[in-house]
């Protein structure tokens, strides 16, 4: 059944605080996440007891709420179904779709010495655990064309490396995941800059519905002949550009993980642990660690007749990568038009990750074949499979992710949100929206989940004040990407730490620091320009 958003109040953060706080204290992310789903279905029963199948005569009495609360059990699975990892085709297609594609490349990757040999080919260049720290946080930003891609290829590649130079499994994660988020939020030709002018989109028709969009903004929206305001986005993108600047924290992030693998800042708190027990032969993994990989996978070996050869590995990649951006710029239009203010626009589509994956699936199993490195079509397979099961519970953790993701869009956070800004002054207007975008961010578990629920909000409140447009955008930009970064139900933080063969919460714990240094940083920026920078400022003309 189709569940109605309604407006809950300050009990739609209840399942997100919940999912979290029992995810740290049980070190257990799936029980908090479906503690959490569940809590936000019993929400939903007592305040709308009809929709749990409550009798109607009881509706509005005692009775009807408790057992309102009671029913409301049995809309966890439609939390869960509809869901966008179920929900949506383009969620299906692109994730779900892509992780067991990836997981199952993976397996034959392992099985027929790819993965091998890029170990031994990095291994004549990498003398030191410093040296693969620097190696690995390079080939994130290098192989980087989408956060998902990168969580998931990253870490499965460079995790032999770190392991044979006692890199504790969490400094792998915490590589993978800040090339992952912060790098894709500046990433413009991935399917986060489509995604990012879209989400802008909506927060200018917002504005325009509300009537208080200026009159130096008209071009960026249109009133259809039946009165429908959309979005224009050729139009948009300058201002998207703009706002490649503002992303202070995926700046601060990225640049911050490059001291660290440098070793120009110290591991601090938990990371010191790890890294002290590792370096120390203690294992790169502690004994009580709960790593996000399957023990089959773990201990998977290559097949003794295969010939290890970094080859291997890079062409299924580059078929990924060949086929992603095809996809991308094949969509049946001139890459570069003028659109409809008589401006330049590109023409690009998302980078459709399950084509991809599945492609260069394909290519592996048929050249690994080929060349003899697997024996027969059956071991390909049952390698195929190791892989998938190596990455099974990756794909769990992100179902019931985006089902509290989707449970508390149900339970209307944005309109409590928008309370947490009724008279703001214009000055304190950027850094604010940074600190909520943050904790809807953290508490849901995703930024573009955030920014469907802040744009609509923050662009109407930067007409309405003297605050820049630019760094609003920015700071919402900020937000979402510090709480993707470190949330413990994010989708990109589970993907790093399956593939880094990292314990989830051991991962967020260590991680956490480091992200709050960059949050304080990116905050700083967005107080200080609030004061600074004029209303109208921008670095390229929109």
């Amino acid at each position: 059944m189709a569940i109605e958003t309604i407006q809950s109040g300050v009990w739609s953060v209840v399942p997100a605080l919940l999912a979290i706080s029992l995810a740290w204290y049980t070190r257990d992310a799936i029980i908090g996440l479906f503690l959490g789903v569940t809590s936000a279905a019993l929400i939903y029963g007592g305040l709308q007891p009809a929709a749990a199948g409550v009798p109607d005569a009881w509706v509005g009495t005692t009775l009807g709420t408790v057992a309102g609360v009671v029913f409301g059990l049995k809309l966890v699975p439609d939390l869960i179904a509809s869901a966008n990892l179920f929900g949506s085709l383009w969620y299906i297609k692109n994730v779900l779709l892509a992780i067991f594609a990836i997981g199952g490349l993976i397996g034959l990757m392992i099985r027929s010495g790819a993965i091998r040999g890029v170990l031994e080919a990095l291994t004549e260049r990498v003398e030191s655990a410093e040296d693969a720290e620097k190696a690995t946080f390079l080939a994130g930003i290098v192989v980087h064309i989408d956060d998902y891609f990168n969580c998931l290829v990253v870490g499965t590649m460079m995790r032999p490396l770190t392991d044979k130079y006692n890199v504790s499994r969490a400094k792998l994660a915490y590589y993978v995941d800040s090339a992952g988020s912060p790098a894709a939020r500046l990433a413009f030709y991935s399917t986060w800059g489509a995604a990012m002018v879209g989400f802008i989109g909506a927060g200018l028709v917002q504005a325009k519905k509300q009537g208080i969009l200026p009159d130096a903004y008209s071009e960026f929206v249109t009133t259809t002949s039946g009165g429908d305001v959309q979005a224009v986005a050729d139009a948009i993108w300058p201002l998207f550009f703009n706002t490649l600047f503002t992303g202070f924290y995926s700046w601060a992030a990225l640049g911050l993980a490059a001291l660290v693998a440098w070793q120009v800042f110290p591991n601090v708190g938990g990371m010191a642990e790890e890294e002290r027990r590792a370096r120390s032969g203690g294992g790169v993994l502690g004994e009580e660690h709960n790593p996000m990989i399957s023990e089959e996978m773990a201990d998977y070996e290559m097949y003794e007749g295969a010939t290890p050869d970094w080859k291997n590995f890079l062409v299924p990649i580059l078929t990924m990568v060949v086929v992603g951006l095809l996809a991308m710029f094949w969509t049946g239009e001139a890459i570069v038009s003028t659109g409809p203010t008589g401006s330049l626009a590109l023409n690009i589509g998302g980078v459709q990750l399950g084509l991809a994956s599945m492609s260069a699936l394909v290519v592996a199993f048929v050249l690994y074949r080929v060349r003899g490195d697997i024996p027969s079509n059956e071991d390909a397979v049952d390698a195929v499979v190791v892989g998938m099961k190596g990455i099974f519970l990756a794909a769990v953790i992100l179902l019931f992710a985006t089902a509290i993701q989707n449970a508390v869009t149900t339970l209307g956070i944005s309109s409590f949100v928008t309370n947490v800004f009724s008279g703001v002054p214009g000055w304190i207007v950027p850094v604010a929206l940074f600190l909520t975008s943050s904790f809807v961010s953290f508490s849901d578990g995703s930024s573009w989940s955030t920014y469907g629920i802040m744009f609509p909000i923050a662009i109407p409140i930067a007409f309405t004040t003297p605050a820049n447009l630019i760094l609003v955008l920015g700071a919402v930009f900020s937000g979402g990407i510090f709480g993707d970064h470190c949330s413990p139900i994010s989708d990109t933080t589970v993907l790093a730490s399956s593939t880094s063969g990292a314990d989830h919460m051991v991962h967020v714990r260590t991680q956490i620091p480091y992200a709050l240094v960059s949050a304080g940083i990116a905050a700083t920026l967005f107080l200080v320009l609030g004061f600074v920078l004029p209303e109208g400022w921008q670095i390229i003309p929109y």
